[in-house]
């Protein structure tokens, strides 16, 4: 789903609330593995040596870059330096650059480009484990690798694969498109070469892990999947990943000259203007470049990176083809409506104020706001809140639900929506329904955040949350949909808008999405 309002200050402490409350025990041992897995392995750049946990190996804080550092900021990545011996991998790498949100405390630390590896504990004999690369979301400003916990994907009786969680840059670090610093290496986008220095690594390294680096599934959430499409569109990807799953993330990136324009003014105020500002902004404090968002952070096409709109490449077939398991959330934007008018003892908003806030939220004129307030009228809802969460989810998804054609029309695609009316939500003033992230827990141990999801979890989520694992393992295995006993999500495309929305009261395969969420109304609102 496409995010208009920059998830800043409120958002991030709203996220890390929920992280706070979400956490997923690890699975038992697998039973069908021969060998044990060995804790120290050596790749290119040394030998690693990780931990054994319940049912898994990881190693964590392994570095896939050199620091992005000096004259190496808004750079791209170049390979880590060799290391003697064995290096301890059971403490994740620092976050990237950012301001106090989902991936932890504040930092400042520019030394963040690591990832982490997670294993069965042991390994069959016979063949290689696929594997999947996750790039965490965060609106391209906060979140890091290490607070996604992959322990329930593996340990579960479709989890015979290896997961990858990587940092990347982030805010100005990683999408700043100063016209001093276009120096022809992808200009704006160097978050995006982080992540394919770290599917880079993959293909070289994973094999010492029992992985294949010829079955890469690379899976991201809101940001991260925003930068699959773009991955899928960017050349030098190709062969990279043979697979994608996108949650909550549309095709979306902004043109090279328009992110010039925001980065000049953006280096202006930070004291270096002009043309040759290069030197001046690699001298800047990396705390000053935190405290000084880049709006927006996102990818940046027209570059040597990233040639063309990503959105574009797909509608027209300029993209890749691949397998995708692609969907959204029921309630989306009630995390915004949430930051706006959910918070216990904030504002909250009054019935006279619905119009305005239509007028302002969706990006519409006030003769488009009378419209939608006629389809979605206060007399409906129990709360002005609701009511704008309803259109303005409705608004959103209805406008990214033609990319979910344009991937069917290329490849074998298959959809679905999370929709758990009640997850665990942070205080809000009114129910959030399946907000933004809400279906995270029921993929991952968001381990940072404490063991408390179990017994916060209803039994028909928990049961929810383990069909959800087997159905993604599944796909990254196979590159299909359809594990053992479950049912099997249907190909999709525009003849058959067939799809599977995950309910704790049992799922369904439905063809319900464009009526539901009121897609004729408007793909008709026009100006």
């Amino acid at each position: 789903m496409i995010v208009r309002d920059r998830a800043r200050s409120a958002v991030v402490a709203m996220l890390a609330v929920v992280v706070f409350l979400f956490a997923v025990p690890p699975g038992g041992v697998r039973a069908d593995a021969v060998v044990n897995a060995p804790d120290t392995v050596g790749i290119d750049s040394g030998q690693v040596q990780g931990g054994l946990g319940d049912g898994y190996r990881l190693f964590d804080g392994i570095p896939y870059a050199a620091p992005p550092i000096g004259d190496l900021r808004w750079r791209p990545p170049q390979p880590p330096a060799p290391w003697p011996g064995v290096r301890a991998a059971r403490t994740a790498g620092p976050s990237c650059p950012q301001q106090t949100g989902i991936g932890g405390p504040r930092s400042n630390d520019e030394d963040c480009l690591y990832l982490n590896v997670w294993t069965p504990r042991t390994l069959p004999v016979d063949r290689a484990l696929p594997v999947m690369v996750w790039l965490h979301g965060g609106g391209f400003e906060s979140g890091s690798g290490s607070m996604y916990g992959a322990a329930p994907l593996i340990s579960q009786p479709d989890g015979d694969s290896i997961v990858v969680t990587v940092n990347y840059r982030l805010g100005a670090f990683g999408f700043l498109a100063a016209s001093a610093l276009n120096e022809g290496a992808g200009a704006g986008d160097y978050g995006l070469m982080d992540q394919q220095a770290a599917l880079r690594w993959v293909q070289r390294n994973i094999a010492a892990f029992g992985g294949d680096p010829g079955r890469v599934t690379v899976a991201g959430e809101s940001a991260g999947a925003i930068a699959i499409c773009a991955q899928l569109a960017a050349p030098s990807s190709a062969g990279l990943f043979q697979a994608a799953i996108m949650e909550s993330g549309p095709c979306s990136a902004q043109a090279l000259p328009q992110a010039e324009a925001a980065g000049d003014a953006w280096a202006q105020r930070n004291g270096c203007p002009g043309p040759g500002a290069a030197g001046c902004l690699r001298a800047l404090p990396a705390a000053q470049l935190v405290d000084q968002p880049l709006d927006p952070s996102n990818a940046v096409y027209g570059n040597d990176f990233l040639p063309r709109d990503p959105a574009a490449a797909l509608k027209s077939g300029g993209s890749r083809s691949v397998p995708v398991l692609v969907g959204s959330n029921h309630d989306e934007m009630a995390l915004w409506a949430w930051m706006k008018y959910g918070i216990p003892f904030g504002p909250q908003l009054a019935a006279a104020d619905y119009p305005q806030a239509l007028v302002s939220s969706l990006d519409i004129t006030s003769a488009q706001a009378d419209r939608v307030q006629r389809e979605y009228p206060l007399t409906a809802f129990p709360q002005p809140a609701q009511a704008l969460t309803r259109a303005w989810t409705d608004d959103i998804v209805c406008g990214a639900s033609g990319e979910k054609a344009d991937f069917g029309r290329r490849s074998p695609t298959y959809v679905y929506e999370f929709d758990d009316p009640a997850p665990v939500a942070p205080p809000s003033t009114f129910p959030m329904g399946a907000f933004h992230a809400s279906e995270l827990p029921s993929l991952f141990d968001l381990a940072e955040a404490g063991g408390f999801l179990s017994g916060v979890m209803s039994p028909d989520e928990r049961r929810l949350a383990a069909e959800m694992r087997r159905y993604w393992m599944h796909f990254v295995i196979d590159h299909r949909a359809d594990p053992a006993g479950l049912p099997a999500i249907p190909q999709y495309d525009s003849g058959s808008a067939r799809f599977i929305s995950f309910r704790p009261a049992g799922s369904v395969i439905t063809d319900s999405f464009d009526a539901d969420h009121r897609c004729d109304f408007w793909s008709g609102l026009t100006p």
